[in-house]
Order: C-alpha cells, then structure tokens, then sequence
C-alpha cells in the first residue's frame, strides 16, 4: 500500500511565485481522468500531464465536455475570496449545493455603515429613488448602531456573569435584524470547477446586474488559470414559471406566521420501523418487508431493546447511520431573513424559499421590545416597506436589496432524519441563536411525536451531554 498527497491548497501568492503556466490544477484532473483506461502508475500519468500541458488539457476537454465524465472536472478546485457583494448576492452565490463556504457574520462582527447601491439605480428615470434608497439605508445603519448600543446596556445587566465578547455579540445578534439586504459581506469558496461551473450559468441567468459583475470577473479569473475546465457557463436550467395563477387569489388553508413558524407537511409512514428494518437489512437475509412484519409484531419492549443496541455508545459528535435517509420530513416554515441566512447552510436537504413577498410581515427579538425600540423600529419597517413597494413597481431587482432582516420569507424544507439529527445538534444547541433554535426545538418535537425511537438523541450538543 502506498499513499502520496498529490496536491493541496495553499495561497496564491505561494503559487505566483513558481512563475509557471503548470501551476494550474487542469494537470490533476488530466491524470486522474486516465487512472480508469491506463495501466500506468498515477503518479507517472500526474507527470505526464506536466510535461505536455497542451494536451492534458486537450484530454480535458475531450473527457468532460465530448464523453460527458463531468465528474473529471471535480478534481479541480478553487479557493476564491469574494469580497464586498451584498447579502442578495451572497444568498445566490451560496445556493451551489455542492461547495463549501465561510461568510462574515453580522452575529459576530460589528458592523459599519457600508452597503451596496444596486447599479439598476443608476438609470437617470430612477434618481429620485436612489436618493430615498441611500438615504434609508443610512438611517438603518444608524438605528442598527443605537440599538446595538441600548442592548449592550440591558444585556450586561441581565447577564452580569458574561464576560464582554459574549456579551458584544448578544447585542449583535439582535440588532442586526434592522440592517438591509444590500449589506456588504465577504466569503470565502472551496468549490470544484463542476461546481463552479454550475454557479457561473446561475451568475449568467441572474437578473441582477451585480451578479452579471461578479460573472465577468469570475470567468475572468478562472479562465485565465484553468481554461480546459469550465465552458457551459451561459446554458440554462429547467426552472418553471407558472404564470397562469392569480396571485390575487385567497389562500384558502392556514396561514403560517412568527408566533407558529412551523408545520409538518408529510412525513414517511412508519419511520421507526423503516428505519430498523433497514439496520436489520445488514444482520438478516430477508427481504426489508419480511423484516418490517417481524418488527410489527415486536412488544414495546422488544423494540426499545433493540433501539438500545442503534444506540449503545452514541456521542454527540456521531453521525447517524444511512438508514436514517429513509425516513423523511417536509416542513413548510416562516422566518426572518436574518434566520434563512443561517437555515440555507443547510443545503444537502431540498430547500425551496419563496421567491417574492406579497404580503410583507416581520420579525425581531422580544429584546427590542425591552430596550424601548420597538416604535422606532415599527415607524422605520412601515417607512421601507412603503418605499421598498414603490421602487418594485419601477425595477423589481433593485427593491430586493432594501429588503431587511427583520422581513420574513416562507421556506418548504425536506430533511431526511440523518440531516435532521446534524440540524438539530447544532441549531438546538445553547449556543444557538434564539430563532433558529425556536425553529430547531419545534422541529425535534415533531419528529420525536412521528418518531419516537429514531429520535431518541435528537437534541442539541449541549443538551446531549446533560443526558449523558
């Protein structure tokens, strides 16, 4: 057995300074896209492609793009920063399933006056109303800055245990539900080029000009390094618009709102049943029905017994067994937009947001309230809503990013009980923030009412070691 790191990442100025044209990740993918169809040692192919770089890169585009092995391009990855988008397009860039991201934190970074000012503005028909955008947006920056000031102030009398930092960021979390979408935020991207790739065509489609920008400047960049690797940037994707539908038309089931931001939609019959038939799977030769009948007929007893066994061991930090993907949850929930930020990490699950708000509600901590903002807070919401309506009729696209923390979207979200148990230890945990733990602790109850086996260590990390 022999194992040989092949590459790693390091920073780019590291690789400036090899001055040469091979320093591209197109000659990994070209020699592992041999591994299947030589005899030769993989090491002895990564040389080859070194040596002739034309044609690797030839035999990249032949493999990707003409015998269609897309997943040769996933050998190729990038690190890109992305620095002073706004919090509209970062929910874009961020909706790539398969990519790894770190994004600055409004809950743990204090924030300046600093915001985007979407170029749909700069038509001349719209000056008046990018005045009204600047000015508004100002004014949030401001109320973010005094109440994060006020709760500063109520929070180290509540929690005079707390040291500053903790205290710094209580206040941050919930002041920052007053700020704008235009809000400027910086990331961090791990992505391979078959992702990337898929993000470039999203950036391309996208009708809005700042995701255009970055789409330039990206394909710019990459193209540069990696030419072989990335070329169906501008095909589009199914995407459905059912236009025939009055949006006029009155909803006719129970409304969602903040007060019951959660309900279960379906679920998979049976789930605890399922689930350790499926276990049962791996130990017996029967089919999983035969094995469910055998389970059906168990005691109570003779079950918990069983379950005992899944769980015998478990720490906080174990992962469930694929068996639990059978079982599956949809949920249909309302958030603010401060919380989706959070949730849409989240994206192995299937998670559709609702794409436009017809009927504008919000949402803030019940500390706003305590802090004697709440009237300030209402008048400034009423005041950007208004303003937001009458910018939307003129350039729908720019109004998006006047939209506020505080401002709710409703999310249908399917979770299998594996993705559930990862959601649920970190979201319901102390640490926390306060809605998405609501969110959290509400899904849990739930799942544990349909499920009552399967869900018996679901809880947050903290939680966890209290039971143990």
């Amino acid at each position: 057995m022999q194992v040989q790191i092949a590459g790693f990442n390091i920073d780019k100025s590291l690789i400036d300074k090899l001055d040469t044209e091979l320093a591209t990740p197109e000659v990994i993918s070209a020699a592992y896209a041999r591994i299947s169809r030589s005899s030769k040692d993989v090491t002895e192919l990564r040389t080859e492609a070194m040596e002739e770089l034309a044609k690797a890169r030839a035999s990249n585009d032949r493999i990707i793009f003409e015998m269609g092995h897309s997943s040769i391009a996933e050998h190729a990855v990038f690190n890109i920063d992305i620095i002073g988008i706004s919090r509209v397009l970062a929910e874009l860039i961020q909706s790539v399933r398969l990519a790894s991201f770190t994004e600055k934190s409004q809950r743990y970074v204090t924030l300046d006056e600093d915001f985007v000012i979407p170029k749909e503005l700069d038509d001349p028909k719209l000056d008046w109303f990018k005045k009204r955008y600047i000015a508004y947006s100002k004014q949030l920056f401001a109320e973010y800055q005094k109440t994060y000031d006020k709760l500063l102030v109520y929070y180290k009398k509540k929690f005079p245990k707390l040291n500053q930092r903790e205290l710094e960021g209580k206040a941050k979390e919930d002041a920052r539900y007053i700020l704008p979408m235009s809000t400027k935020t910086q990331m961090g991207i791990t992505i391979n080029a078959r992702s990337l790739e898929n993000l470039l065509r999203k950036l391309y489609h996208s009708p809005l000009l700042e995701a255009k920008e970055l789409y330039d400047l990206l394909f710019t960049e990459v193209s540069k390094i990696s030419p072989s690797l990335i070329r169906y940037t501008e095909s589009t994707g199914l995407k459905p618009k059912l236009r025939s539908i009055n949006k006029s038309l009155p909803i006719w089931k129970e409304q969602l709102d903040v007060d019951k931001p959660l309900k279960v939609v379906s679920f998979t019959p049976d789930p605890d049943e399922l689930i350790l038939a499926a276990l049962l799977t791996e130990e017996l030769y029967y089919g999983i029905e035969d094995i469910k009948e055998l389970i059906y007929d168990m005691s109570w007893d003779e079950q918990d017994k069983l379950w005992r066994d899944v769980f015998e061991g478990i720490q906080s930090w174990h992962k469930m067994p694929r068996a639990f993907e059978l079982c599956v949850f949809c949920f249909e929930i309302i958030m603010s937009e401060s919380c989706w930020a959070q949730f849409k990490r989240h994206r192995i699950g299937t998670i559709i947001k609702e794409d436009e708000v017809y009927e504008p509600s919000h949402f803030y901590q019940e500390a706003i309230r305590k802090v004697k903002r709440t009237e300030i807070w209402e008048t400034q919401i009423e005041k950007v809503h208004y303003f937001r309506d009458q910018l939307s009729f003129h350039n729908e696209e720019a109004a998006r990013y006047i939209r506020m923390n505080t401002d709710t979207v409703k999310i249908l979200a399917q979770f299998n009980l594996r993705e559930i148990y990862h959601f649920v230890r970190l979201r319901s945990d102390d640490h926390a923030q306060a809605e998405i733990r609501n969110i959290s602790d509400l899904m849990r109850t739930y799942v544990r009412v349909f499920a009552p086996f399967a869900s018996r260590y679901l809880c947050g990390k903290s939680e966890f070691c209290i039971n143990d």
